[in-house]
């Protein structure tokens, strides 16, 4: 299955879109609560870094969130981007 003409977010686009801007957070705000950089902060929001388990588990303690949510966007995300690029199909195998 191929997906042309779908603009994925990334999960930072969500992350700035639908809990900071919404929240009145900045990035630096964010990034002061949980203890790591705004260049970090700021990476992830332009797509520039994935997030990872422990940005997760961060993100949802400070934003009252699960971390799983955060997993399952940026998995959701990199899959979709995965099938977007792909060129080539691969044959699907049957059981003998």
């Amino acid at each position: 299955m191929t997906i042309t003409n779908t603009y994925l977010s990334t999960p930072g686009e969500i992350l700035l879109e639908e809990f900071l801007q919404p929240l009145g957070i900045s990035q630096y705000r964010l990034a002061q609560a949980i203890g790591k950089p705004q260049s970090a902060i700021s990476d992830i929001v332009h797509g520039k870094r994935a997030i990872s388990p422990e940005y997760a588990w961060l993100f949802g303690q400070a934003l009252g969130t699960s971390a799983q949510f955060w997993l399952n966007l940026e998995n959701e995300y990199r899959l979709k981007l995965l099938e977007k690029t792909m060129s080539r199909s691969v044959p699907q195998l049957a059981y003998a």
